[in-house]
């Protein structure tokens, strides 16, 4: 993979152009140690038990979930997207089209050390045509949900799809855009200007009562 430093702004929008024009998405992790593997296969779980424990997380939103929920989801693909966005372990990843989104998320919490932007360049989207089944298939792979939740409309969400495996997902289509950790603060707060914050990505009071508290105090950094 193709690294770069990010130790400014200016940096940041110089990497960013030069993939005008191209599918990019991107994805922002807190530190430059996390690899691409969803938190599924995060949770400690052998070959064996994966599949159980996968239904078992996903039987039991489904079956608490329906309270809270406006609509009835169409089909597993809209179960995953919206179990992925309020924490469940999925086999999915976040990504967004929104490169400046992907920057929030790297440098929204404390952090000893470096953060990351994954820059990843694919053109190929999952039809997800009534009947394809996400628990069966058998590529890494991209796909673009319905606007299920504001969560996904507010942060230009995406995700990728990974089969069982406990391997990282590498690929030559990916960027590595570390942001180097003396840059972080300022970052947030050019994040800020710009209007990328947590209350405009995650509407609702608990946003707006994590803005305010950032505002008030600048306990992150």
């Amino acid at each position: 993979m193709n690294e770069l430093e990010i130790k400014s702004f200016a940096d940041f929008h110089a990497a960013i152009e030069k993939h005008d024009g191209s599918p990019f998405i991107y994805r922002g992790v807190r530190s430059t140690s996390y690899d691409l593997i969803p938190k599924l296969w995060r949770c400690g779980f052998d070959a064996a038990q994966m599949d159980d424990e996968e239904q078992t997380f996903l039987r039991g939103f489904k079956d608490q979930a329906v309270p809270y929920l406006d609509f009835v989801q169409e089909n597993d693909w809209d179960w995953l997207a919206l179990a992925q966005h309020h924490g469940l372990p999925t086999r999915l990843l976040d990504w967004t089209r929104n490169p400046l989104v992907a920057a929030y998320f790297a440098v929204e919490r404390k952090a000893d050390g470096d953060s990351l932007v994954y820059a990843y360049c694919n053109e190929n989207s999952i039809e997800m045509r009534k009947g394809l089944d996400p628990f069966k298939f058998s590529e890494i792979g991209k796909f673009i949900p319905r606007h299920i939740t504001s969560r996904i409309t507010a942060q230009a969400g995406l995700f990728t799809i990974h089969p069982k495996s406990l391997e990282p997902f590498k690929s030559p289509e990916i960027e590595r855009l570390i942001i180097k950790h003396e840059f972080r603060g300022a970052l947030k707060r050019t994040l800020f200007r710009y209007g990328i914050h947590r209350a405009s990505l995650f509407p609702g009071l608990d946003g707006l009562a994590e803005l305010l508290k950032w505002l008030r105090t600048k306990v992150d950094f």
